[in-house]
């Protein structure tokens, strides 16, 4: 989103600005931080399709997280995983020929589907309905559909475990950026830094920071994060809340290694490597431009100075005396060191 452009109604600059904003969504009001354009010459304000997007983005997300409603990339996974199209997905829920696709593209499900779709990724609860609806399959597609909900069933467990390894917080909501982890994309975006940044500065601290700054910028204009991390306020600026957890995970996975490297005085430093390829398919392409974008700016950024840009954000001024988890919806807005 463009901090400023030419007035829609003269020829004059707009500037881009915010104001906390009541919306009624359904039966329920919700706060935002409203973003428009306001000319520096005739002073009238107005919004754009960025605008718009971005503030209706921001209800809708509450309002899921109100009612516990599964976000799209969720109800898309719930699909993938059964190996199942969303046609046949819409057969198995009685959700209508177009319902499941519709859901899995933005639109917003009632409470009540969103029950039934929360409750579909649960194996043993997905089994019982796709056996319920067994006139929808042939006999051939049906023992292949209850032989990999057998099969989910068991990696279920393991996954669960590897998510509260990785994040303090398993379910999408305003300490994740309304994004689930998925533990892929975050093992590319560190691989990406470590490789397109300066090797001495690919430490833990520093890393912290990019993942930091490019979730939140992501947030800033998009109103979603990227990698679905929650973020603690603690004495060398924001991290993530299980950040030792994901190098230790990562090592494990072979997919960093650590190296020391013998500093000016003496003392030895733990820097990463890394050698995994970078699949960009994981990602969208305003993910793509936002990792870019920090790239750019930060790669070859040290350590310290990217610590003092951390500590200039309202976020960690406000929250680091608590070592409290960072809201993306409160404070990504006010991001200023990207």
């Amino acid at each position: 989103m463009k901090e400023k452009i030419t007035c829609a109604y003269c020829d004059g600059v707009a500037l881009l600005k915010k104001d906390k904003k009541e919306i009624k969504y359904r039966k329920d009001v919700f706060t935002i931080l409203a973003h428009f354009y306001q000319c520096n010459s005739c002073k009238e304000r107005f919004t754009n399709s960025e605008t718009d997007t971005l503030s209706l983005l921001q209800v809708q997300n509450q309002y899921r997280e109100k009612y516990h409603i599964p976000f799209p990339d969720e109800i898309a996974d719930i699909r993938y995983t059964y190996e199942l199209s969303a046609s046949k997905m819409s057969e198995v829920l009685g959700l209508g020929a177009n319902g499941y696709s519709n859901y899995e593209n933005g639109e917003i499900p009632t409470p009540a589907i969103g029950n039934l779709l929360s409750a579909a990724a649960e194996g043993t609860t997905f089994l019982q309905l796709v056996n319920k609806a067994n006139t929808h399959f042939s006999e051939n597609a049906l023992k292949k559909i209850n032989e990999r909900i057998q099969e989910l069933i068991a990696e279920t467990q393991q996954k669960e475990s590897i998510y509260q390894l990785l994040n303090s917080h398993t379910n999408p909501g305003h300490f994740t950026g309304f994004k689930k982890i998925n533990p892929i994309k975050i093992a590319a975006l560190v691989t990406y830094f470590i490789q397109h940044a300066k090797p001495a500065f690919n430490d833990k601290l520093k890393l912290n920071k990019l993942l930091f700054f490019l979730d939140f910028h992501h947030f800033k204009s998009q109103g979603v994060s990227i990698s679905g991390l929650s973020y603690r306020a603690i004495q060398y600026g924001p991290v993530p809340s299980q950040y030792d957890n994901i190098y230790r995970y990562l090592e494990n996975e072979q997919i960093i290694s650590a190296k020391f490297l013998r500093m000016p005085n003496g003392a030895a430093r733990e820097v990463f490597v890394s050698n995994s390829d970078f699949d960009e398919s994981l990602f969208s392409d305003t993910e793509l431009a936002t990792l870019t974008h920090i790239t750019k700016q930060f790669s070859n950024t040290p350590t310290w100075h990217m610590v003092e840009l951390s500590h200039k954000e309202k976020a960690w001024k406000e929250l680091a005396s608590q070592k409290a988890f960072i809201s993306y919806q409160q404070y990504a807005f006010d991001l200023k060191s990207v």
